[in-house]
């Protein structure tokens, strides 16, 4: 442990360990303070989010040790954290880069080719919005929402769009219109809270969606001008697809609670076991579902629900390898159609597209019980 830096929080859980929050500067660390060795392990707080994990320290005894559920720290590991949001900068810093990374999320993808509507390469497929600008007046359009419609939205985006003219198609010209503003009040569950999640992950080092983006988090810290923010946008690298992933949730906000996601040791023997019927197997290249190669298979039952089993490619793991998503098959059939922007349907692009928010919507809820009681998030 770096003797440069401070604790800036401190709780004791009983007579065996204390819980500290340290920090020089950069990303907070979770210090685990031993009373009975004298010792402090440091660790990154992304070490949290497996809920199912153990604290384990050594007794006063030799060979003897003592066990905590994350379950049994929570209450002192929320309270350490609101000190240490309270007695440092860290909530102005947390509302500025909301700000920040709200308008990276909803920066429009501009469309000045009628053709490329129907065939939108990757990059502009993971956008919410499009400045499409393929009309007959040059520099003149519409930013249209690439995601349905509540009720409710539809009263605050016309039909076509919002109107761009004379080239006022950039992300400050979108939040001019107060549309944002306006659809956040509407639903803060689906605009509001991803987004403050988000930010507050990425400044604590939690997780970037179980990648590793504490480089990125240290980065946010050492910043010579607060007021300038290190600059980056929705495909950044370092943000280990993050983004993309947060736009596929806001997407599919609508069905994400009807995906059932679980983890199988043989997916396809699980499937037909719970009288499910292979169908068709589709391969996925590498960046699709994750870091590696991915077969997924697809399933229906005569219920009307259909599933996904996802095995990745030379997995050599001896847990859980394999993937399951199940959900009715009017949400696939609906969020091919979300996902083309009225195109051709892409079943790849759907299939990545649900995995991802339902895999941010998991890592969102793992993460909120730390932070909510600090970050203005229900």
């Amino acid at each position: 442990m770096d003797d440069k830096g401070e604790i800036l929080s401190s709780q004791d859980v009983d007579e065996n360990v204390t819980l500290q929050i340290w920090s020089k500067g950069t990303s907070p660390r979770l210090v685990v303070y031993n009373k009975n060795q004298n010792s402090r392990k440091l660790i990154r707080l992304n070490w949290l989010e497996n809920r199912e994990r153990k604290l384990s320290v050594k007794g006063q005894k030799r060979g003897t040790s003592i066990e905590y559920s994350l379950a049994d720290l929570l209450p002192h590991l929320q309270r350490i954290l609101s000190e240490y949001a309270v007695y440092t900068s860290f909530k102005t810093r947390l509302w500025k880069f909301s700000m920040t990374l709200e308008k990276v999320l909803h920066t429009p993808a501009i469309v000045s080719d009628k053709g490329e509507l129907s065939f939108l390469p990757e990059e502009k497929r993971s956008c919410l919005w499009i400045a499409d600008l393929t009309g007959d007046k040059k520099g003149e359009g519409s930013f249209r929402p690439f995601f349905p419609l509540s009720e409710k939205e539809q009263n605050v985006i016309p039909e076509g769009g919002l109107p761009i003219a004379e080239n006022r198609r950039g992300v400050e010209d979108l939040f001019k219109t107060g549309a944002i503003r306006k659809l956040a009040s509407h639903d803060p569950a689906r605009w509001f809270r991803g987004v403050r999640v988000m930010a507050a992950a990425m400044l604590l080092a939690f997780s970037f969606c179980e990648q590793d983006g504490s480089e990125f988090s240290d980065e946010l810290w050492r910043e010579d001008n607060p007021e300038n923010p290190v600059a980056f946008k929705i495909d950044d690298p370092r943000l280990m697809g993050l983004g993309r992933k947060f736009v596929a949730y806001v997407r599919h906000f609508h069905a994400v609670n009807q995906i059932a996601a679980s983890a199988s040791y043989d997916s396809d023997k699980e499937l037909q076991g719970s009288h499910y019927t292979r169908k068709r197997r589709v391969e996925f290249p590498v960046g699709l579902l994750g870091n590696v190669e991915h077969s997924v298979t697809f399933f229906e039952r005569e219920d009307g629900m259909m599933a996904l089993g996802c095995k990745p490619r030379g997995s050599t793991s001896r847990q859980k390898a394999e993937l399951i998503y199940s959900f009715p098959s009017a949400v696939y059939t609906q969020a091919v159609t979300d996902d083309s922007f009225g195109g051709s349907p892409d079943d790849y692009f759907t299939v990545a597209q649900l995995t991802s928010a339902k895999a941010f919507e998991q890592w969102m809820n793992n993460i909120i019980p730390y932070i909510a009681p600090f970050a203005g998030i229900t």
